[in-house]
């Protein structure tokens, strides 16, 4: 679809209360694949490639991640979703709720980042080619959790292999951020937090303020787990989001803090 001066990849299948999924910064939709197949069943689901990542094009001028979250479910008559983002596809998903609080039925917050957070590490790998950045990127301690799986590592090196480099390379022209560390009061969403134990600190850090400033958040660490919960513990994943979505249906509280 084409949407803001470009163009914007995304896949679904399936009928009934849509189901979107957001990936993480390098990756593509191709890191919800098990999601998407699990869900299909029972849930319209939607997974897309953001602005810049996997088959979506490359920024041309200003642009915000959450409004083309916006413009893919207008673009299928979606009026109200249920959202769930890994990493920076958790701080779109933030922003989307703050800013559309009646189109979110719930959302699911899997090492998420969020607007306003200032992280310790740098986001822009060292090298002076963008084959040295990726390599860079990839050795990184995100990845720890799928290194030791031939399979998984392939599927994530294919994906960072994809990444045209553009953040790493040129100016982004994305429209500032909504300072959304300071918006989660606004939330009115049930929200499942989840943060793998042997994530970065960083993250733990995101997953505590998202988790005490949303007002119907709860708090799931996945015990052994990295930053890559989708591929990692496909399985916990899907079970997670699965209740998840359960207990928005029902009208249930959400979980307090736990290990699963």
């Amino acid at each position: 679809m084409e949407h803001n001066g470009g163009r914007l990849f995304f896949r679904t299948a399936g009928r009934g209360e849509a189901l979107v999924f957001v990936h993480g910064f390098t990756l593509d939709s191709r890191l919800w694949s098990r999601q998407f197949e699990h869900f299909r069943s029972g849930f319209r689901v939607v997974a897309y490639d953001c602005r810049g990542f996997g088959r979506s094009s490359v920024p041309t001028g200003p642009y915000s991640p959450a409004d083309d979250l916006r413009s893919v479910l207008d673009h299928l008559g979606i009026a109200r979703a249920h959202l769930v983002g890994l990493s920076m596809g958790g701080r779109i998903a933030v922003d989307f709720a703050t800013a559309h609080r009646g189109r979110v039925g719930s959302l699911c917050l899997i090492g998420s980042d969020v607007g306003g957070y200032r992280f310790s590490f740098d986001w822009d790998p060292p090298g002076g080619t963008l084959g040295e950045m990726r390599a860079a990127w990839l050795a990184g301690a995100v990845f720890d959790g799928v290194r030791a799986t031939p399979e998984l590592l392939r599927s994530v090196r294919e994906m960072v292999m994809d990444y045209s480099g553009f953040h790493w390379r040129a100016h982004d022209p994305r429209e500032p951020d909504r300072d959304a560390v300071h918006l989660l009061h606004r939330i009115t969403a049930r929200t499942l937090v989840v943060v793998g134990e042997n994530d970065l600190p960083d993250f733990h850090a995101v997953a505590g303020l998202l988790a005490d400033r949303i007002p119907r958040a709860g708090l799931t660490v996945v015990p052994g787990a990295g930053h890559l919960l989708p591929l990692e513990r496909a399985g916990t994943c899907n079970g997670l989001i699965a209740r998840h979505l359960a207990g928005s249906a029902d009208g249930s509280r959400p979980p307090r803090p736990r290990s699963t």
